[in-house]
């Protein structure tokens, strides 16, 4: 429809009202009839209403004096009520017209505000709105969208999105995907990665979420679409994977350099222990020490490295064969176990939990000291002890023994790294780890280490602890 200017309306009733003006002369003074065709004045009448509301009434009230002025002049003989009649009809009509009028422009003006408001919203948005309609033409698009595409929003209204913005290599499946939407109803539901090309022919990567636009039948019309640039997320991601597997690389270098010194070392430590003697012996006792010290580091750093690097993905795992597995690494310990097979949710890394703890036993406790693991099931998960005749831990100790590098009291203590990656272990499968002492309130007399482990044929939900340990006191 043609809009009309306001001058163009003031001049299209001035000509309209001349041509009534014409026809009640002509059909009075020339054809000298009683009647003029005044079908006419409505013309002029409905335009006003439409244009200007309430102001149609003067002009009906102009086109009706015209034509009851016109008859009292030149057929005064035949005026009738009908000619009053008509009047007042142009005047009815007006009023009616005028209140359809004001009643339809107040719509519109509400229709407009709430559109300028939705506009605003999007306007105001961090991210791409645009409204794509079923032929896949753009149909609306907020400010965000154009600036990050470096268009105008009248360069981009009715033009074909995916041959406008996306990649050529993306455009034929991008296509099928938006019209499978359509056909079902349904888009995809979840954010995925779409990349887009810019006016300048950069290719940018957002995270897009879209859903079905449907009309008043329910029928899909379209596509809302939203995206948000994520390209220098991705771009940073990439150089950190990069790095990731760069220090990786370096990293596993280091460990078997590092591996292959500590063997070396090793077995010329064992030679020298053979062939010597008094002092000598007992240093290099000690350099062995420390040669397994290294060892040891070496592979909590590995054991760290796979914790961090792999998601917690659990299965079933034979405990009973892990334990024994852990027991014949430790040929000379005193270990007490008697087992049956139970399968535990867990994965590979469950032997570290073992090599741990009986190291630990081993290594800090006294000569002779012996070990003893039990393992009793309950309704939804297996419940591990592992005792041992040692020194013990005192109750200060208690509370901060799994923490990242806490070392114990006695002079034979590490670095706390085990402890720490046992606790990490557990808790990746579901369990809790405490630490006790062997005979109630008589740390003195060893320690004993209990943890949980969840079944893989029972439901269990572990409740969460305030602590890690606990801690008995003494009596």
């Amino acid at each position: 429809m043609i809009a009309l200017t306001k001058q163009q309306r003031v001049g299209v009733l001035i000509t309209l009202l001349a041509i009534s003006v014409f026809l009640t002369y002509y059909f009075h003074a020339v054809l000298m009839l009683g009647t003029v065709f005044s079908h006419f004045f409505y013309v002029p009448i409905i335009l006003t209403a439409l244009w200007w509301e309430k102001r149609s009434v003067l002009v009906a009230l102009f086109l009706g004096g015209l034509v009851v002025v016109s008859s009292l002049l030149y057929r005064p003989d035949i005026l009738t009520l009908n000619d009053y009649g008509r009047a007042l009809m142009f005047v009815l009509i007006a009023l009616v017209v005028a209140s359809l009028s004001g009643q339809l422009k107040r719509r519109e003006r509400e229709v407009e505000k709430e559109r300028d408001l939705v506009r605003h919203y999007l306007d105001v948005a961090g991210g791409l709105f645009v409204v794509i309609n079923a032929d896949h033409t753009i149909r609306l698009i907020n400010r965000r969208g154009c600036e990050l595409l470096g268009y105008c929003e009248e360069e981009l209204l009715g033009k074909d999105w995916f041959a406008t913005v996306v990649p050529e290599a993306y455009q034929e499946a991008r296509r099928e995907i938006f019209d499978a939407a359509i056909a079902s109803g349904t888009a995809y539901p979840d954010p995925r990665e779409s990349p887009v090309v810019t006016r300048s022919g950069e290719e940018l990567i957002l995270a897009w979420q879209d859903t079905v636009l449907t009309g008043n039948d329910g029928r899909p019309v379209g596509i809302i679409g939203s995206g948000s640039d994520i390209t220098g997320r991705i771009r940073v991601e990439g150089e950190l994977r990069a790095a990731h597997e760069e220090a990786n690389l370096y990293l596993d270098i280091m460990v078997h350099d590092i591996n292959n010194a500590n063997a070396v070392a090793l077995g010329y430590t064992d030679l020298l222990t053979d062939m010597l003697e008094g002092k000598e012996r007992e240093m290099t006792l000690k350099l062995r020490g420390g040669v397994n010290r290294s060892i040891e580091i070496i592979q909590n750093v590995s054991t760290l490295r796979r914790l961090r690097s792999s998601e917690t993905v659990t299965r079933p795992v034979d405990l009973d064969a892990v334990i024994r597995a852990g027991i014949a690494h430790h040929p000379d310990a005193g270990i007490i176990y008697e087992g049956r097979p139970v399968e535990v949710m867990a994965d590979d890394l469950l032997a570290e939990v073992f090599a741990n703890l009986i190291g630990n036993a081993e290594k800090f406790g006294n000569p002779g000291v012996e070990v003893v693991i039990r393992v009793e099931e309950s309704d939804g998960a297996v419940e591990v002890s592992v005792e041992d005749t040692g020194p013990g831990v005192p109750d200060t100790v208690k509370p901060l023994l799994f923490t990242r590098f806490v070392r114990g009291t006695n002079r034979g203590s590490g670095k706390g790294l085990g402890l720490y990656i046992t606790r990490m272990l557990i808790s990746r499968y579901g369990g809790r780890i405490r630490v006790e002492d062997r005979v109630p309130g008589h740390p003195e007399e060893g320690a004993a280490f209990r943890f949980t482990l969840p079944r893989p044929d029972r439901p269990w939900e572990p409740q969460p602890a305030v602590n890690p340990v606990a801690v008995t006191p003494r009596p």
